[in-house]
């Protein structure tokens, strides 16, 4: 893993299907900033509208805007829309329509990167992705010690999954495959009410500042993940500003997007 002076920070915003005010609204605020931003965009769900609004926002701001795949149509089966109730040829036929609808709508302009819907996924998933050809696989990584402990035994091993638990391997290839993982760490969602509702319980500023800072310490490179629908009060809204303007202040970090940080890395 490459080390750099200042830590690279990328945010992701997931579920982009219809166009409301919410995701227009917190696509400003990263636009009016000059942060840039990741939109994970459901295949199977975008609307036409929101095609549009994404064509026009990535030509006026081509390095802030970010355009990736978020599964298929996000349908739970079972616990996620990729989980072990799903035949390897069922997932592998989603994740190839998603490509093929992205790559068809926004041609060069959609960065090769998967997403996988309530982070459920297995060893077919990555079989699949694999064969599709993605760039980049999105996991989780957690700087618990326990968890470190844990990530490096499947590393020696060469394990993408051990105890049917993600080994992340976070900036670094997914064993045995041409994947190569970034993997989110810090949440605005603390706790969600339900997979389709539009409210949780957020992370405040000072918990995620905290959980940056031991990020920062074990990792040269630290995601933010939002999910715009849960940002529908001001004041989950000025918890983005907040977030933002802090990180903004500093000399010690550099906003990214993903691809980027595939170059950067990879």
């Amino acid at each position: 893993m490459k080390k750099t002076d200042k830590t690279k920070i990328c945010f992701r915003n997931d579920d982009v299907n219809i166009l409301t005010p919410e995701l227009k609204n917190l696509t400003e605020i990263f636009l009016y900033r000059k942060v840039p931003i990741t939109h994970a965009v459901e295949p199977g769900n975008v609307t036409a509208d929101t095609i549009s609004w994404l064509r026009q926002t990535k030509k006026k701001y081509p390095a802030l805007l970010e355009i990736v795949q978020h599964g298929w149509d996000h349908t739970p089966h079972g616990k996620g829309e990729f989980d072990k109730s799903r035949s390897y040829n069922e997932q592998f036929n989603d994740l190839k329509r998603g490509k093929e609808k992205l790559e068809n709508i926004f041609g060069e302009n959609f960065f090769s990167m998967i997403t996988i819907p309530f982070g459920v996924y297995n060893k077919d998933t990555i079989k699949a992705a694999s064969k599709l050809s993605y760039k980049v696989f999105c996991g989780h990584y957690n700087y618990r010690i326990s968890r470190r402990l844990f990530y490096l035994t499947g590393r020696i091993m060469r394990k993408g999954r051990l105890l049917n638990r993600h080994v992340s391997n976070h900036l670094r290839y997914y064993p045995g495959t041409r994947l190569f993982e970034i993997d989110s760490a810090i949440s605005f969602s603390k706790k969600y009410f339900g997979h389709f509702t539009n409210d949780c319980e957020m992370s405040s500023a000072d918990e995620m500042f905290q959980a940056f800072e031991n990020y920062r310490k074990i990792t040269p490179a630290v995601i933010f993940l939002l999910h715009h629908r849960f940002h529908h009060k001001k004041h989950d809204m000025e918890l983005v500003e907040t977030v933002l303007d802090k990180l903004k202040r500093r000399n010690d970090i550099e906003f990214t997007n993903y691809n980027k940080l595939y170059q950067m890395f990879k």
